[in-house]
């Protein structure tokens, strides 16, 4: 039997394939008003759709490198605070701590109102190093700040003076290597004050200097991270590493006091120990926090240019979004409006298949 071009079943199918297509309509609608872009990119572009990618590219390497440069900051930012938590010095009415060098040389050089006998210059000494060795060891998600390129590790170890472990073993066994005798040794009250002074100047210097420096107390690497920051290609040191040389000088100064100050050695031994912190040109803890507070500058420079760099990023991404929501983009409004009406066909088209469903001889003849 042929069924006619008028018949209930034709007219089911062709409204079915209506409302199959509107329902492709209605989801394409629907990811234009939630995603305010059109739903396919190289149909509504054509031949612009390579400008399109291009400003797509330009954006991601954008996007990653201002990401990038939002964790360097924020490393940097970290070192900063770490070093000012050693070097910081307050003005008059300033509520904020001074740095634990700070309260330390002041101690050392008798301006403090702290406990200044031996003993409590050796306990200031120590929970100055504890600091130190904390500040120095800052992390970041897990990347050392102070470890140059050696992010994995911590750069110092915890140092205990006395304890015969460790680094502290290191400097009493030169001291002993030097004099023959522990400091806590009888023998150690006769030392004079040049004696001293020259195994400052010679053996327990050189403990601070490459390459006892690395295999004693450093972890960290000489060698600052490097990064790009800019779409051009310019790279810059972004870090700084616990070697540089006002870190190694206060430790020094840190480990002579707190080893020395208050042991078996002659008065005039340890005033020579006292007088290598307070005084010398070029190795005092007043030298070492000035050359601390000039890397913390460097670091506080180089923050300031990355954060200057990101700012045009801003303005770079800004640009660029406005072109691609001229290519991509669509209006709020009209996808509203056309999906409202989409909508409506379909439920018109739903009830036409209703009503055609109930169509059939008897209902026409009755």
């Amino acid at each position: 039997m042929k069924i006619g071009n008028i018949s209930t079943h034709v007219m089911y199918n062709c409204n079915r394939q209506t409302l199959m297509e509107q329902q492709k309509d209605f989801l394409k609608a629907n990811y234009e008003l939630v995603n305010s872009r059109v739903s396919d990119i190289g149909l509504a572009l054509g031949g612009k759709v390579g400008r399109f990618f291009n400003i797509e590219s330009q954006m991601n390497l954008l996007n990653e490198l201002k990401t990038t440069n939002s964790l360097i900051v924020e490393r940097m930012a970290a070192g900063q605070a770490a070093i000012g938590s050693l070097v910081y010095a307050p003005r008059s009415n300033d509520k904020d701590p001074e740095g634990a060098l700070v309260r330390f040389n002041n101690i050392l050089l008798g301006v403090s109102s702290a406990k200044t006998t031996s003993k409590g210059l050796v306990q200031e000494a120590q929970l100055a190093l504890d600091a130190f060795v904390s500040a120095l060891n800052t992390n970041i998600g897990g990347e050392f700040v102070f470890g140059g390129v050696n992010t994995s590790e911590p750069p110092l170890s915890y140092y205990k003076a006395g304890s015969n472990e460790g680094a502290s073993k290191v400097v009493r066994d030169a001291f002993e290597g030097y004099f023959g005798f522990s400091p806590d040794d009888p023998a150690a009250a006769s030392i004079t004050k040049d004696q001293m002074q020259e195994f400052i100047d010679g053996p327990f210097s050189d403990l601070f200097e490459d390459p006892s420096w690395g295999i004693n107390f450093s972890k960290a690497d000489d060698t600052p991270q490097r990064n790009c920051i800019s779409s051009d290609g310019v790279s810059v040191n972004t870090s700084v590493s616990a070697n540089e040389n006002g870190f190694r000088q206060a430790m020094k100064n840190l480990i002579l006091v707190a080893e020395f100050a208050e042991s078996g050695l002659s008065e005039d031994a340890v005033t020579a120990v006292k007088e290598e912190a307070q005084k010398s040109s070029n190795t005092s803890m007043g030298d070492a926090i000035n050359k601390i507070t000039l890397v913390s500058s460097h670091l506080g420079a180089l923050e300031s240019r990355v954060q200057s760099v990101n700012e045009q990023f801003e303005s770079q991404l800004s640009i660029l979004q406005n072109l691609r929501t001229q290519f991509i983009g669509v209006d709020q409004n009209e996808a509203a409006s056309r999906l409202e009406e989409i909508k409506l066909m379909i439920a018109i088209s739903n009830e036409l298949t209703v009503q055609i469903s109930r169509l059939n001889l008897v209902n026409y003849l009755k």
